[in-house]
């Protein structure tokens, strides 16, 4: 008989992953959940700082290990070109023979006037947020595919997109300043999706399960230029994400029980991409 109790089915005991940019955000709450629950996972960021210390009021790689009962080790990579990916890969290589989960969730932003946006905005967002994926996980490939245990138990690429990459109306609590615009990201959201659509389509049967995470409006860095109390009021649950959110799906995706969930584009954004204009403030009882 098949074990459904959820310490079974949501388990990643002995897994090993990779999340990038998991030193802080969202890299940092999906890395921390893993690790709660058993998995040894490799945080990789730009800033070593990010990586040695607490930073905001996350938690980096020494809190990490203090937690458990899973472990952490931190790398510093820059993933802003595909040398740069193969590398991060080899110094995985290097540690491990299998890699069960990486989690594609370095990314950037940038905020400027609609009709001003520079080609280094594009240049700098496409790169880290479209381009590193697609290479990092070719990249990892050989680990990946060593780690599969078949269709009952595949490797898992997880890959981070947005809310932004969903809908084509940006959040008016972006526009604090005027008429600014995140379109690059929101367009390099976008195209992420349909990546870890298409990269469904070609690894699903070789073992390897590819999701993407759209989050809605979490309190991180990145997030900092948005008005806190405008994006409580457009989202319909009235509320920002919090670290059990992601912690839940990703362990869902990762796990026994998403074993059957290749090719998902899963929003975790409080009905935000449902374009219903939020909800009234007076239905909001609680504060994060």
């Amino acid at each position: 008989m098949t074990d459904l109790s959820a310490p079974n089915l949501f388990s990643v005991k002995g897994k090993v992953a990779l999340v990038t940019g998991g030193g802080t955000g969202i890299g940092n709450m999906i890395a921390k959940a893993l690790v709660r629950n058993g998995a040894k996972v490799y945080i990789a960021s730009r800033k070593i700082d990010n990586l040695e210390k607490g930073f905001f009021t996350l938690t980096a790689a020494s809190e990490l290990n203090a937690l458990g009962p899973g472990t952490c080790v931190a790398i510093q990579a820059n993933l802003n070109t595909k040398a740069a990916c193969e590398q991060l890969a080899a110094d995985i290589s290097s540690r491990e023979d299998k890699l069960h989960i990486l989690v594609n969730n370095s990314g950037a932003t940038w905020a400027a006037p609609l009709e001003d946006i520079p080609t280094s905005a594009w240049d700098r967002v496409m790169k880290l947020n479209v381009y590193a994926v697609y290479y990092l996980t070719m990249a990892c490939l050989p680990l990946l595919t060593k780690a599969s245990q078949g269709p009952k138990d595949p490797a898992r690429v997880l890959i981070i997109g947005s809310v932004g990459g969903l809908v084509a109306t940006e959040l008016k609590s972006i526009k604090k300043n005027g008429n600014y615009s995140i379109m690059a990201y929101n367009t390099s959201k976008a195209a992420v999706h349909h990546m870890g659509k298409a990269l469904a389509a070609h690894l699903t049967s070789r073992g390897i399960n590819v999701n993407v995470i759209a989050p809605g409006v979490f309190p991180t860095i990145m997030s900092k230029h948005q008005d806190e109390k405008g994006s409580i009021e457009e989202t319909p649950m009235g509320r920002l994400g919090i670290e059990s959110d992601l912690a839940g799906t990703a362990l869902y995706l990762s796990s026994t029980a998403g074993a059957y969930v290749s090719g998902a584009v899963i929003p975790v954004d409080g009905g935000l991409s449902l374009g219903s204009g939020g909800s009234p403030q007076s239905q909001v009882t609680s504060k994060i």
